[in-house]
């Protein structure tokens, strides 16, 4: 596997250059190395380590083939529940064409393909860190990957003739993720090294190896710290902050040896800052909550998203299928509208329709407390699952706040991320 591990690795370390490069040919290249790397994966995979991945990953894998199911769902010309346009095509070429959901089925095959691509990551990230020498490898990867994406937003803010990134929007997420991972690797750092420790034959222990590890840690937190700092909104700040306050919460619980009753002291805050957040929604105007949260940066962009949110079908208009259509919805004065829209969950509530748009986002915090859960019954590298939940509930407010999720580099880090929480959710047994 220690090839495999070398593939992901090296995936993760270039993946920040998306942020100036992204398309198709980024999304092939990237495919053929993740299948490259599945291939020797099962070739290399041990009995025990198989048995040990499915059991970890089944729930996950079950969520996640969801979406994939009713994009497949979409693309098949059913003709019951197809979009009236194809009807109207129908009729203005004299011809039977077949309906189906989507609008565009090669923009929904893409889309598809790009989501197997971020299940194979995570697949593939698992698959590595049920080893836990490997599962270092794959954190500190994940922080070079994330401090790289940092280095790039701060050389455009002050270097001259600097490359600047066309990806402003996902670099917001990828330093989001990085925050997080920084602050893991300084848990780490304390969990492993910070209560002194001794030998057997009664002697300390060095701190050493701590420093070693927390210096860089600390360096990292700095940098994608500076980083958010200049691109971050206050609400991507209200996400992130949120994240990196589980991660702070589960690792106090287990710090001071809280248990379950701690976990619920914790957890109070966090549901008030909740209730706060869903009281804010303004009911005063028949605004979606899927871009209620935004400033009035762009607010056409924002009054084309709701027009599409508001006439969407409830089965969606197809994967990959918003730039076909948001141009029938754009105003005279408005300028060209982009891809995707305004936030990511605007953009899931056009194209897969609202229930499978709000039945993720029940799969998500479902799978958020899984992890949650799992990192309190931990005995040692609990802050795995509880960096994967932090992150994931980082991303899941994101989703409410720009499109950002869609971006390559944003995805392969989120889902090698993922399936590193998912590998190190429960302890094992070595089998030979």
């Amino acid at each position: 596997m220690s090839t495999v591990r070398n593939i992901l690795v090296a995936l993760l370390c270039i993946s920040p250059l998306c942020l100036f490069w992204d398309g198709l040919i980024v999304q092939g290249l990237a495919s053929g190395i993740a299948a490259l790397a599945l291939a020797l994966t099962a070739r290399s995979l041990r009995p025990g380590e198989t048995e040990f991945l499915v059991s970890v990953a089944r729930p996950a894998m079950i969520a996640a083939a969801i979406p994939a199911f009713w994009v497949i769902l979409q693309i098949i010309p059913f003709g019951i529940v197809a979009h009236p346009i194809w009807k109207s095509a129908s009729a203005a070429l004299h011809e039977p064409i077949p309906g189906s959901i989507s609008l565009d089925r090669t923009a929904s095959i893409i889309s598809l393909g790009a989501y197997l691509l971020l299940a194979a990551i995570t697949f593939l990230s698992a698959a590595v860190a049920v080893d836990r020498q490997r599962a270092e490898w794959v954190l500190f990867a994940l922080c070079i990957a994330t401090c790289i994406a940092s280095i790039i937003v701060i050389g455009h803010q002050f270097v001259p003739y600097w490359p600047m990134p066309s990806a402003f929007t996902q670099a917001t997420e990828c330093i989001s993720l990085g925050i997080i991972i920084a602050a893991t690797i300084l848990v780490r750092a304390i969990e492993r090294y910070g209560i002194k420790q001794h030998r057997a034959h009664g002697e300390p222990q060095s701190r050493l190896p701590g420093l070693k590890i927390f210096i860089p840690g600390l360096a990292a937190l700095v940098i994608c710290g500076s980083a958010f700092s200049l691109l971050a909104s206050r609400q991507a700040t209200f996400a992130a902050a949120f994240g990196l306050l589980t991660l702070a919460s589960q690792s106090t619980v287990r710090r001071f040896e809280l248990g379950w009753w701690g976990a619920m002291a914790v957890t109070i805050p966090a549901v008030m800052i909740a209730i706060l957040l869903i009281a804010s929604y303004p009911t005063h105007q028949p605004t979606s909550p899927t871009v209620a949260f935004l400033d009035a940066s762009n607010p056409s962009s924002i009054a084309l998203s709701q027009r599409m949110v508001d006439d969407a079908p409830v089965v969606g208009i197809g994967a990959g299928a918003f730039k076909d259509l948001a141009p029938v919805y754009r105003e005279n004065n408005d300028p060209p509208p982009g891809s995707t829209a305004a936030t990511a969950a605007a953009n899931l509530s056009i194209e897969l329709g609202k229930p499978m748009l709000w039945l993720i986002v029940a799969a998500t915090a479902s799978i958020i407390l899984v992890l949650l859960r799992a990192s309190l019954q931990r005995g040692r590298d609990s802050f795995y699952a509880a960096m994967a939940a932090s992150g994931l509930l980082t991303i899941s407010l994101l989703a409410f706040v720009n499109a950002g999720l869609f971006g390559t580099a944003t995805g392969i880090i989120f889902s090698a991320m993922l399936g590193l929480g998912l590998a190190q959710s429960k302890s094992r047994k070595v089998h030979i």
